[in-house]
């Protein structure tokens, strides 16, 4: 009897001779979220291609590309991708081999796109707020994971080399707006010497104003739009403001609130003062809280035209995974106070501070896989 297929829930086999086959159910699974920032999925990629890899943590790069794919094959972990990766990778040297890589070397499972995880927070707290009632928030990694997370690898893995070449020059105009606005932003904390407590509360008392300006926003984009762009209503469709009013209208029409009325809630809701509990507006304020402070204290490098999806990513994902390997800079700021004792979420967070640490995180997993799925892994995936 050899291998003729494996994968999902099955392993089936086949008698090369008479072809008579037999299911083979395998055992259950329990795999761990661990999420890597983009630069971990580059190192990755240049130690399987034999590119540069950081200076000193030559070592820890080569170990940990064999930890990590082992700690996968034994079906313990999966490395989830998110749209943060794939914008980050559409502006990569070598985008279809880097999204080829992270896919097939992680377990190819993906998360929700960041922007539908803030929905989704958004949506539960909002129907505590209609229904007047304490907000209770899921955030079990199952929440956000597609459907494939526990199920065994594929013993063959097919892949669509798909070239999204065509967004990258939208995705660096958008990322070079973005730090602009982050560099006027910074500029203004360091005029007024700005306090953590100063932009804290100033990032958690403008949630509901800024929401408000983006809607108006939206509405004027789709009530003038403009004739020499024939997609412009088809962008405005897609706007997470626009996305977020429509699913609060869902919400009080099956409360049976009248049309004319939900805009009102609507603007209430978004006021009330417990939207600064959400899990992605509570840790992103306190994180740029954070790099407001080294700002002021003459930290300059800190504002460069990663850190607003460094800071989306934690703020997003680390409620949900197991554990996030993120910069050392990041990293850092979360050790700091308050945000070390205020800030809750579930990821362990690991970073090329302590490469040691993560190591040891991934050699533990490892030893704790169960004996049963050790030898299935061994013959389905050839590993020892």
């Amino acid at each position: 009897m050899g291998i003729l297929s494996a994968g999902g829930q099955l392993l089936t086999k086949c008698c090369t001779n008479c072809r008579a086959s037999v299911q083979i159910p395998l055992p259950e699974l329990n795999k761990k979220a661990i999420y890597l920032d983009q630069f971990m999925f580059s190192m990755i990629y240049n130690v399987k291609n034999e590119g540069n890899l950081p200076k000193g943590h030559e070592a820890f790069a080569r170990e940990v590309y064999a930890l990590l794919r082992r700690c996968v094959l034994l079906q313990q972990v999966f490395l989830p991708h998110s749209d943060i990766h794939h914008n980050e990778t559409t502006v990569f040297h070598s985008p279809i081999d880097l999204r080829g890589l992270y896919e097939f070397f992680g377990g190819d499972v993906s998360l929700m796109d960041s922007r539908d995880v803030e929905l989704l927070q958004d949506i539960q707290f909002a129907k505590a707020y209609f229904d007047g009632e304490e907000p209770a928030i899921s955030l079990g990694i199952d929440d956000i994971a597609d459907s494939r997370r526990n199920e065994w690898l594929p013993d063959m893995h097919v892949g669509v080399r798909a070239d999204y070449s065509q967004f990258a020059d939208h995705i660096r105009t958008v990322r070079g707006e973005v730090h602009d606005a982050m560099k006027q932003l910074a500029d203004t904390w360091l005029e007024k010497k700005a306090t953590f407590a100063d932009v804290l509360e100033s990032e958690l008392s403008a949630i509901g104003p800024t929401k408000k300006q983006a809607f108006a926003k939206w509405f004027e984009e789709v009530s003038n739009p403009d004739p020499s762009d024939p997609l412009a209503l088809l962008e405005s469709s897609g706007r997470p403001i626009y996305r977020e009013y429509r699913e609060l209208c869902r919400l009080l029409e099956d409360r049976s609130v009248d049309e004319d009325q939900q805009a009102i809630e609507i603007m209430k809701f978004w006021h009330w003062d417990r939207q600064r509990e959400i899990p992605h507006q509570r840790i992103s304020s306190y994180l740029f809280a954070a790099v407001a402070r080294r700002v002021v204290m003459g930290e300059k490098k800190i504002v460069d035209r990663g850190i607003v999806n460094d800071v989306r990513t934690i703020a997003t994902y680390a409620p949900y995974v197991d554990a996030l390997f993120i910069d050392k800079r990041c990293a850092a700021l979360l050790k700091e106070e308050p945000l070390e004792a205020e800030l809750e979420y579930k990821a362990r967070i690991f970073s090329l501070s302590d490469p040691d640490e993560f190591l040891d995180y991934l050699r533990e997993i490892e030893g704790e896989t169960p004996d049963e799925v050790r030898e299935y892994a061994a013959t389905i995936y050839g590993i020892d």
